[in-house]
């Protein structure tokens, strides 16, 4: 599914590193497609704090968050001010691997694209699901 492009005239080995970006870009929006699609999201609460839990037929993947603390950044908090703590998405990235031969290469971009899913899904959750 990961594609190479040749370098041609119009390219120039100093332009490649755009041609890729453009290539991962896309991609990751069929992968975001395809979680929309197989994955269910939900918030989960418990005296650790919360966590968002993506739920397939044979396997999941979680992203745990916690209230932030005052001394953690510089800025005022709102009452609900969440920041990631960890995350387990091994079983989350062998399941996409099946679909899109993912390497090494390619999970740091796949859990970046997780993680914003995750916190697109706990900003919904916090805002009362606007």
């Amino acid at each position: 599914m990961w594609t190479k492009i040749p370098i041609t005239d119009t390219m120039t080995k100093k332009d490649i590193h755009k041609w890729v970006l453009v290539i991962i870009f896309i991609h990751m929006e069929e992968i975001r497609k395809f979680i929309e699609e197989r994955f269910i999201p939900t918030v989960q609460e418990d005296k650790n704090g919360m966590k968002v839990v993506f739920t397939a037929p044979m396997t999941e993947g979680v992203i745990w968050f916690e209230r932030a603390k005052r001394g953690w950044n510089k800025k005022p908090l709102s009452t609900n001010t969440y920041i990631i703590v960890d995350a387990e998405m091994v079983h989350m990235l062998d399941f996409l691997n099946r679909y899109y031969n993912l390497t090494e290469d390619h999970y740091h971009d796949v859990r970046k694209l997780l993680i914003q899913m995750g916190m697109d899904v706990m900003d919904k959750h916090l805002n009362g699901g606007e």
